[in-house]
């Protein structure tokens, strides 16, 4: 069946392409529902600017229609995902995608300019594969610190130049517009591991025991990263299972409810981008687990630029070690008791790093405009 349907989609995209109005058009691929948020803003300045959007996705639970009348294409995740990327006729293709040309789906001779944006915060050199980069035609950041970091991945790799653009990271700025009360609730814990490739990262090796310790004095809300619902199924199965009638436990699953995330008292997590956002959004206290470090580019040594995720745990978190788990309870207490009003010090940390959201979706715009000779 997901075939069928993936396949009527390519069918859609060839007939939408014989009109030749690529170049008048910016072509999105998303990789499922949880991604959609990040190209929200970026859509909706697309059409104040009356300028067409096709939208593109492998998930068909993301087919609702966006903003102004844009129904998502459904392409799969299978073989015609790889012949839509291989036979693509366009002149703008924006994704969040990394890795492009460097696995089954490759580039196509007949698009013009690939574009990337980061889903995350975190620095471009350690978290993401050596070459994850190399092969897009533009590349938008979130701050100043990856524009360095990339220009020196360019310089290490001996890889094309690219067109790099300090944007700012339009995913805050579509979090700060939703109506949510900043007000947390007493003992009730945000639980955020990040998602990793290793096969024991936090969530498999001790996901269960922490959620275990916590529930026993304190609500707990598990929220997961996209790719650890799809490659942590069985582990995932096991804890809802165990925790179903836990009145202390509660499953983020929607991506788009970010409600947990205002009304929790402190975040638990152990490496990747949620920490920043977190402390971004509600500048609350993070709690580091110091388990495995978050490493896909082996070397990322040779950047010789401190990560900002390293940067900041250093300077904002409190770590703690796999074998304090059992006390958690003990040590959150202290740690909401002692926390400092860090506001200030957290808006400076991003302002340093020139870290911005504000009109950062119209900045990007601008420049696709001028890609299009519009």
């Amino acid at each position: 069946m997901s075939f069928l349907k993936s396949l009527k989609g390519y069918l859609t995209y060839l007939k939408i392409s014989k009109n030749n109005e690529e170049k008048k058009c910016v072509y999105i691929y998303s990789e499922g529902l949880n991604y959609r948020n990040y190209f929200i803003e970026i859509i909706e300045s697309l059409h104040k600017k009356n300028i067409k959007v096709l939208y593109f996705t492998s998930d068909q639970k993301d087919l609702e229609t966006i903003g102004e009348n844009i129904k998502p294409i459904f392409i799969g995740s299978g073989l015609i995902r790889i012949l839509f990327f291989t036979t693509l006729r366009c002149h703008f293709m924006l994704m969040t995608l990394t890795d492009l040309n460097n696995h089954e789906l490759k580039k196509s001779k007949h698009c013009k300019t690939y574009a990337y944006i980061f889903h995350s915060l975190v620095s471009a050199h350690k978290t993401y594969n050596k070459n994850a980069f190399n092969n897009y035609d533009i590349i938008f950041t979130n701050g100043e610190y990856q524009k360095k970091e990339l220009i020196k991945l360019e310089e290490i790799n001996g890889s094309r130049k690219k067109k790099i653009y300090n944007t700012g990271y339009s995913y805050l700025e579509f979090l700060q517009k939703q109506k949510v009360k900043k007000k947390d609730i007493p003992n009730n814990i945000l639980f955020a591991p990040s998602w990793s490739k290793l096969n024991d990262d936090l969530l498999e090796k001790h996901g269960f025991d922490l959620i275990n310790t916590i529930s026993k004095k304190k609500k707990i809300t598990l929220r997961l990263h996209p790719q650890s619902l799809i490659k942590s199924k069985k582990t995932i199965k096991l804890i809802e299972k165990k925790f179903f009638s836990n009145e202390n436990f509660s499953f983020n699953k929607n991506i788009f409810d970010i409600r947990p995330i205002y009304q929790s008292q402190l975040l638990i997590t152990d490496n990747g981008g949620m920490a920043l956002e977190y402390a971004f959004i509600v500048r609350k206290p993070v709690i580091f687990i110091n388990y495995k470090d978050k490493v896909h580019n082996e070397e990322f040594k040779k950047v010789n630029l401190e990560t900002l995720e390293d940067n900041f745990k250093k300077t904002f978190g409190l770590t703690v070690q796999v074998d304090q788990i059992e006390n958690l309870n003990d040590i959150i207490d202290q740690r909401v008791k002692d926390y400092k009003n860090f506001d200030k010090d957290i808006e400076n940390f991003f302002k340093e790093n020139k870290i911005e959201f504000e009109n950062s979706s119209n900045k990007i715009v601008e420049i696709i405009k001028k890609e299009l000779n519009l």
